[in-house]
């Protein structure tokens, strides 16, 4: 087990001290090798308490600070891990497992206090805790899945996947990061119109390219193709709450993902499709998918309530 150390790692342990100044508790979650990074922060509200769990390269703590931000009146409670080979997490010498990886969902959710806990993933974790929450009933108030793997690929979308994450240059950086953000598509500089500046676009893609190069991510998605992939009956399921968010300007994973998603989850689930949200609307539309996630919180019925 080991990990690297350069700007990105920088970047999360400045973010997770910042946090621990105002009252955030990291520590460490025992894997079945090595250990989990997981960082708890206080809310102040009367929501129930959130896990958030990232996807693929990034961590809890670069990935979720605008959505806790604009949650934390309303939640009483966040806990935000880093999967095995992410964020402060450590790396499995054998390299990156799916089994591994569903695993080290598991051990987070054991390590959590007895409350049922929300859980939202997206992108790469939303396979992963589908398979934890039912696995784990008992420790999931709700379930929310934003743009999730866990669908099937055809061999044509596999293909598609594979160049999308092959990010060689700075320009194949720069093309994923305005993949992430609808508003590069307008004719106006990418990601202008979310906010962020051509200089911060930059410093995205550099991340990226650091990030999807390293050895053993790389191993990672050359897995996919035999990873185990959701089946309807696992999908169907689903007893808890559970609300799916897909924007239809991602341009990550192919739309017969959401359909697959959409024919197969039980009937009570709640499916929003947002024609403005791309992969990642936790960064580019913040506000808005946190005013849908409050809809839904308050909406839940009380604990033992079926």
């Amino acid at each position: 087990m080991r990990r690297g150390f350069d700007g990105v790692d920088i970047y999360d342990r400045v973010l997770t001290a910042m946090h621990q100044a105002g009252g955030g508790v990291a520590r460490r979650v025992r894997l079945e090798e090595g250990s989990a990074h997981l960082l708890e922060l206080p809310g102040a509200g009367e929501l129930p308490p959130m896990l958030l769990l990232h996807g693929f390269s990034a961590s809890g703590v670069s990935q979720y600070g605008p959505l806790v931000r604009r949650l934390r009146p309303h939640v009483r409670r966040f806990f935000l891990p880093d999967l095995p080979g992410h964020g402060q997490s450590t790396t499995p010498r054998d390299g990156l497992r799916p089994e591994a990886m569903a695993d080290a969902v598991l051990a987070v959710l054991d390590a959590l206090p007895d409350e049922p806990t929300v859980v939202f993933a997206s992108s790469m974790a939303g396979g992963l805790a589908v398979q934890a929450s039912l696995r784990r009933p008992e420790k999931v108030r709700a379930l929310v899945l934003c743009s999730p793997s866990g669908a099937p690929f055809a061999p044509d979308e596999l293909d598609r996947f594979f160049r999308i994450f092959s990010v060689r240059s700075h320009r194949d950086a720069l093309e994923f990061v305005d993949r992430l953000l609808p508003a590069s598509r307008e004719p106006r500089p990418p990601l202008r119109a979310a906010g962020v500046d051509q200089a911060l676009r930059h410093a995205y893609a550099w991340g990226v390219r650091q990030q999807f190069n390293r050895d053993h991510l790389v191993a990672l998605l050359r897995r996919v193709p035999s990873m185990r992939f959701l089946t309807p009956d696992e999908l169907g399921a689903l007893a808890m709450p559970t609300y799916l968010i897909w924007g239809r300007s991602d341009d990550i994973l192919p739309p017969s993902h959401v359909a697959y998603y959409r024919a197969h989850l039980p009937g009570h689930a709640r499916i929003e499709t947002p024609e403005h949200f791309g992969h990642t609307p936790f960064l580019h539309h913040p506000d808005e998918l946190s005013a849908r996630l409050l809809a839904f919180l308050r909406g839940l019925p009380p604990r033992g309530v079926a």
